[in-house]
């Protein structure tokens, strides 16, 4: 018997972009969240707490209202989705977001200092040094959402931040764009620790 899986693209949307961080081992565990706007509305599809990133389960993909409450799905939203859902609420031209626990990123961002950008590819694609964001906790709490919007800087391009100790956050067009972002910031970071072991930066 087959059955219809409400919003089954934004939930394999989802599913693949996860798969991708998991591959480049930029989340392990169950940590991190993946969401894609659904056009049109107020919903999005995100994925459900506590479920890893290497899983093809669909139903550990929700569809949730920019609010986080729930609308389809028999699991919790990651408590994440309140951040994601902010995002989508102030920049109409963000409609995928990409947050994982990538070990360089949230190595530099121990620094407290922006991951600066030490290539000309992460000069030309990143719109700035990455701002790193102390939010004192593994979640961002409801008062310091505007404080995680406020990084990205539509003025000048700035598309990712990380939370200090915690992860980084990507935003994009779509979920190829934010995915991308993602990977560059975890490679400049990379690069920027070797360019300091060396003594270059």
């Amino acid at each position: 018997m087959n059955v219809t899986i409400a919003y089954a693209e934004e939930r394999h949307a989802v599913i693949a972009a996860q798969r991708r961080c998991w591959e480049q081992k930029m989340q392990s565990g169950n940590g991190g969240n993946v969401s894609v706007r659904v056009a049109g509305s107020d919903l999005m599809a995100v994925k459900a707490t506590d479920c890893s990133f290497q899983g093809e389960d669909v139903e550990a993909v929700v569809i949730a209202r920019l609010t986080g409450a729930l609308v389809d799905g028999t699991r919790t939203p990651t408590k994440e989705a309140l951040l994601h859902g902010a995002i989508y609420a102030a920049r109409a031209d963000v409609n995928a977001i990409v947050h994982c626990h990538s070990p360089w990123a949230v190595g530099w961002s121990l620094t407290g200092r922006a991951i600066p950008n030490v290539t000309y590819h992460s000069e030309l694609k990143l719109g700035g040094p990455v701002p790193v964001i102390d939010t004192g906790s593994y979640s961002v709490a409801a008062h310091q959402i505007d404080t995680v919007l406020a990084g990205f800087d539509s003025a000048s391009g700035l598309r990712a931040v990380v939370l200090q100790g915690h992860g980084l956050v990507a935003i994009g067009r779509d979920i190829d764009d934010a995915l991308c972002t993602a990977e560059l910031v975890e490679e400049t970071a990379h690069i920027a620790f070797v360019g300091s072991m060396l003594g270059e930066r």
